[in-house]
C-alpha cells in the first residue's frame, strides 16, 4: 500500500464517519464570547475617546495659561539714547 493509497484510505474512513457531534451549548457560548468582545471593545473606545478629550482639555488649558504665541518679555530693557 502507498503512501497515496493510504491517505485515500484515511479520507474515506473520516468522511464515511459522519459528521462529529456538536456539543450542546456551542451556541449559548459562543453568544456570551461575542457579547464579551462587544463588551471589551465599547470599554476600550470609551477609554480611547476619554483620553483623547483629557489630552484635547489639557492643550487648550495650557495654550490658555502660557500663550506660546506671544513674544516672551525682554530680559533687560533696550538702551536708552538721546536723553
Amino acid at each position: 500500500m502507498s503512501g497515496r493509497t493510504r491517505k485515500q484510505e484515511d479520507v474515506r474512513r473520516m468522511l464515511s464517519a459522519g459528521p462529529a457531534a456538536l456539543p450542546p451549548d456551542l451556541a449559548r457560548r459562543a453568544m456570551e464570547l461575542g457579547t464579551r468582545i462587544a463588551r471589551r471593545r465599547r470599554t476600550a473606545r470609551a477609554a480611547v475617546w476619554l483620553l483623547l478629550f483629557a489630552l484635547i482639555t489639557g492643550l487648550l488649558l495650557w495654550a490658555a495659561v502660557a500663550e506660546p504665541w506671544s513674544r516672551p518679555p525682554r530680559e533687560t530693557s533696550p538702551p536708552v539714547e538721546g536723553i
